[in-house]
């Protein structure tokens, strides 16, 4: 009788156990992801809506049973260009696209792809690069967690950096005293030739193409079609600046600590492969980009390897002088060499032997 009795408080407590089990393996975590930039208008927003957050849901519930439930705060919903970085520290966000060309100071070691002016136009290469130098150097992922409260999840790229301009030009003598826009690091590239560099962001572009605050945007050519610009400036020279990693999507660490280890092992996962799927987009994006402009009557050229090599020569020493502004500011400069060597590993030529002393 006792043994009877024993076997049916076992079977209980194992079937109690069991459902308790199933209960704790099916948990929601509703998650907001954000960015500055609209995700219609720039590839790598698009890429983080449709590929990176969906992504992630679909095998977390495949491999977890837990659910992954995203409120999407795109275009500056909750934090504009210039305040992702603070609004995932501070949970405002759970994920975000910080864009690093607006963190010049508090992330100046992750614009190391800026440093290396004239690259690669490959946006692929460029965020194969990018991604080693994450890997290799830890120091960048350790300022993301140690001073801003969140974990580096990926790395993106935007594309090839040029020029479109509302006037005709072919020669780099030709851009002197003109107004130029640009974003924080790209702007020593304009004053290398006497351009006026002026501050800004895509956001602002269209409406400051059309007041005449400036007269060119250093930009690439899927976010000058995704914004509108071949509308308000008719000319696009190819000068091969080169595509650069800026995007770097991160996770509030106080979100993190709260998710599963199996669920956070499917985000570095899913963010591993978001460079490549969102490089290859940049690139097919980029491409369509070129074709669209020239449909709609924008002049599209490219700058001659004789002025390109002027232009890069007329720079002064950007990659050695950033190293050593990185390292006093307490952060690892050698993350500007790394990305040199990177390049130079997946082939790229270089106009300029960018050595660091």
């Amino acid at each position: 009788m006792k043994r009877t009795v024993l076997k049916a408080i076992t079977a209980v407590s194992l079937a109690l156990a069991g459902a308790g089990a199933g209960t704790a393996s099916a948990d929601t975590f509703r998650l907001t992801i954000g960015s500055g930039h609209p995700a219609d208008a720039a590839i790598w927003i698009t890429t983080m809506r449709d590929f990176l957050a969906p992504e992630i849901a679909k095998r977390v519930q495949q491999k977890t049973g837990h659910k992954i439930e995203w409120v999407n705060a795109y275009g500056g919903s909750v934090c504009k260009l210039g305040e992702c970085l603070e609004a995932v520290e501070s949970g405002l966000l759970d994920m975000a696209d910080l864009h690093i060309a607006f963190e010049p100071t508090k992330l100046m070691a992750h614009n190391f792809p800026y440093f290396v002016p004239f690259g690669t136009p490959d946006p692929v290469i460029a965020a194969r690069s990018a991604r080693k130098v994450y890997d290799t150097v830890p120091e960048l992922k350790k300022i993301l967690e140690t001073k801003y409260n969140q974990i580096f999840l990926a790395v993106g790229v935007v594309g090839n950096y040029n020029l479109v301009t509302t006037f005709a030009w072919d020669k780099v003598e030709q851009l002197k005293n003109r107004k130029i826009a640009a974003a924080g690091p790209n702007i020593p590239w304009l004053k290398a030739v006497g351009s006026i560099p002026v501050q800004s962001n895509l956001n602002e572009a269209y409406t400051s193409f059309q007041t005449g605050v400036y007269e060119g945007w250093v930009m690439f050519t899927d976010a000058t079609v995704g914004f509108k610009l071949h509308e308000v400036a008719k000319n696009y020279v190819f000068t091969d600046f080169g595509s650069i990693a800026n995007v770097v999507i991160a996770i509030n660490k106080n979100t993190w600590k709260k998710l599963p280890k199996a669920v956070q092992d499917i985000m570095l996962e899913v963010g591993k492969e978001y460079t490549e799927v969102e490089s290859k987009a940049a690139m097919e994006k980029g491409q369509k980009s070129v074709e669209i402009m020239k449909a709609a009557g924008v002049s599209v050229r490219s700058l001659s390897d004789a002025e390109k090599a002027k232009w890069a020569n007329a720079l002064s020493d950007i990659p050695n002088e950033r190293t050593t502004e990185i390292n006093k500011a307490g952060q690892p400069g050698q993350a500007v060499g790394a990305y040199i060597k990177a390049l130079k590993e997946a082939g790229v030529k270089l106009p300029r032997d960018w050595a660091i002393k």
